[in-house]
């Protein structure tokens, strides 16, 4: 039976606020491994790397804030282990930012390999709107060296963007190397991109949404439901990803209505069920 690994920015529900004990209940959920962001990086990578012995855990992967700061966690990322390094999300605004964002990745594709990572990007449903004479995420896909630039598909968003995952990892074999397991109950389309530049800032620095827009935030997170409950036929995605490249299952969880380490452990409990 394949690994299962659980990304942890799955513990952001205003419960779960010290790395050390999360991966202590990651792996009594039987995760397999972790998919690291953040505020797990304020964890030395010594201490990090023997707390992942002493649980048991891989570390496959982990997001960084953007692409700005990818360079200085290689390290970490090396010392710890990780096969993969990724940016969870960027912000393009036109056709020119497209263009201008695959070809960073390609170059942070290109400093990463010499230490023994790959670069990957990981989509939300904005990627897959119009761009050009395709979409966003084929223009970063046929602009990027696939020895050195990976994506991670977020199952769940390019479901709630209106397009088939398994026919995206299909139509891109090889492509995809990690699999988000996340799941959505509803198809909204690919949404805008959010550009935190044009709200007002309050004292920490930090965007005042308006109500409108908090409300549009709170649907989308709302649409995450349990996995194997949702738009995507399961079985077929797992058949798929693993035909077709994929190196690794990454649970992740952006809402919950009950208790979010019920809902994780639940959810690896569905997902190893269509395994």
């Amino acid at each position: 039976m394949g690994k299962i690994y659980l990304q942890m920015y799955s513990f952001m529900d205003g419960a779960h606020n010290d790395s050390r004990e999360n991966l202590k209940i990651a792996s009594e959920m039987g995760y397999d491994g972790v998919e690291l962001f953040g505020p797990d990086f304020q964890i030395p990578a010594q201490e990090m790397k023997e707390l992942l012995e002493k649980y048991h855990l891989e570390a496959i992967s982990m997001h960084v804030p953007g692409k700005d700061a990818l360079e200085s966690l290689i390290p970490y990322a090396k010392e710890i282990g990780c096969s993969f390094i990724g940016i969870g999300m960027e912000t393009m605004r036109n056709a020119e930012e497209v263009h201008a964002f695959a070809k960073r990745l390609n170059e942070l594709g290109e400093i990463s390999k010499k230490s023994g990572l790959m670069v990957t990007y990981h989509n939300h449903t904005q990627e897959f709107a119009p761009c050009e004479d395709a979409r966003i995420i084929d223009i970063l896909l046929d602009e990027t060296d696939p020895e050195l630039v990976g994506f991670e598909l977020d199952a769940g968003w390019c479901a709630a963007a209106g397009v088939d995952p398994i026919e995206h990892v299909k139509r891109y074999s090889g492509r995809v190397k990690l699999l988000h397991v996340k799941e959505s109950s509803e198809a909204i389309g690919p949404q805008p991109f959010m550009d935190f530049d044009g709200f007002e800032k309050d004292e920490n620095g930090r965007p005042i949404f308006p109500e409108e827009v908090l409300a549009q935030m709170d649907h989308q997170r709302k649409i995450n439901c349990h996995a194997c409950e949702g738009l995507v036929d399961w079985k077929e995605m797992v058949k798929a990803a693993d035909a077709n490249g994929c190196c690794a299952h990454i649970v992740e969880r952006e809402y919950s209505e009950g208790d979010r380490v019920e809902e994780l452990t639940r959810d690896i409990r569905k997902y190893r069920e269509v395994m």
